[in-house]
């Protein structure tokens, strides 16, 4: 892979409050289009691999050969700001301006297009509206205009719990078990029923059962890539999102699963039809919202016509 390069990057002001300066990662060809790829809220910068971060999170879509082969795009990937104490929580629209701060500091003027997926696509959205001048194109990968309310009332959850054992000096226990239930807005019922047996065998109401044993694996590794604090932020976040789609002028390709619960068919459809300029791509997903990674190769072959587009 071509060059790789870490950078800091000064938070505008205003949004001292999310941690002063963040990280961003620029990999590919040095004379390439810039294409910026945001994922979820565990998502960091290390979205490719360059021979020195491990695989990059979003392997599947990004490498030689792959949709943004860095022979040919140069790709930014950028770590969210956050409040670490989770007293506070940015909104979509902080992180565009976050963004926007990163392409700065790297000397890009605009971009060939933003790859959003979850989190990573409201903050796609919202840069295009804010800054309709830096962004030639959009990929909306499993994100809408707003939250939906039901995915809104699980995360409000998943925060009561963690704050809880925050209080009671837990925080990672509580963090883990927020986890365990965010994993159930990400899968589907019936990725589950293919992959475990329900029931508990032991008499004690806190065995584990199958699926439970796997939600407690997903969770105790979680508090190595998130801290509770960076968690309420984050995901406070999510619900603080709110765009305009009339406001986004450039062509968006919207991708989305029919099995997602979080963010429903339902909300891309009515996404595209509100953008000025927009196509729709629903995909059929045994996993649902984590369609973008654990079918990234396959979303790739329709990312990839469309950035090469004229």
């Amino acid at each position: 892979m071509n060059e790789a390069r870490d950078f800091e990057v000064a938070l505008p002001d205003g949004l001292n409050r999310f941690g002063g300066r963040v990280k961003a990662r620029l990999v590919g060809a040095a004379d390439a289009p810039v294409i910026v790829a945001l994922g979820g809220i565990s998502a960091n910068r290390f979205v490719a691999d360059d021979g020195a971060e491990g695989p990059g999170w979003w392997s599947g879509l990004i490498g030689p050969g792959r949709a943004l082969d860095p022979t040919r795009w140069r790709i930014l990937g950028l770590d969210f700001a956050a409040d670490e104490s989770g007293s506070a929580a940015p909104s979509s629209a902080d992180q565009a301006e976050v963004l926007a701060a990163a392409l700065d500091a790297a000397g890009v003027n605009s971009v060939h297009a933003v790859i959003g997926a979850s989190y990573g696509g409201m903050i796609a959205l919202a840069f295009a509206a804010r800054y309709p001048e830096r962004v030639a194109k959009l990929v909306v990968i499993s994100a809408a205009a707003t939250p939906h309310s039901y995915s809104t009332a699980q995360r409000e959850l998943q925060r009561r719990v963690v704050a809880l054992g925050v209080e009671a000096g837990r925080g990672e226990e509580g963090l883990a078990i927020a986890r365990g239930m965010a994993m159930l807005t990400y899968r589907t019922s019936a990725e589950f029923g293919v992959r475990f047996e329900g029931g508990i065998v032991e008499e004690s109401p806190l065995a584990p059962s199958a699926p439970g044993a796997y939600l407690r694996a997903r969770g105790a590794a979680y508090p190595g890539v998130m801290s509770p604090g960076r968690f309420l932020s984050l995901s406070a976040s999510i619900d603080r999102h709110a765009v305009d789609p009339a406001a986004v002028r450039c062509p968006v390709l919207a991708i989305g699963a029919t099995s997602d619960t979080n963010v429903p068919a339902a909300q891309m459809e009515a996404l595209a039809a509100a953008l000025p300029d927009a196509r729709l791509h629903l995909r059929d997903c045994l996993q649902g919202h984590d369609m973008f990674l654990v079918e990234a190769e396959a979303i790739g072959a329709t990312i990839g016509p469309f950035l090469e587009d004229a």
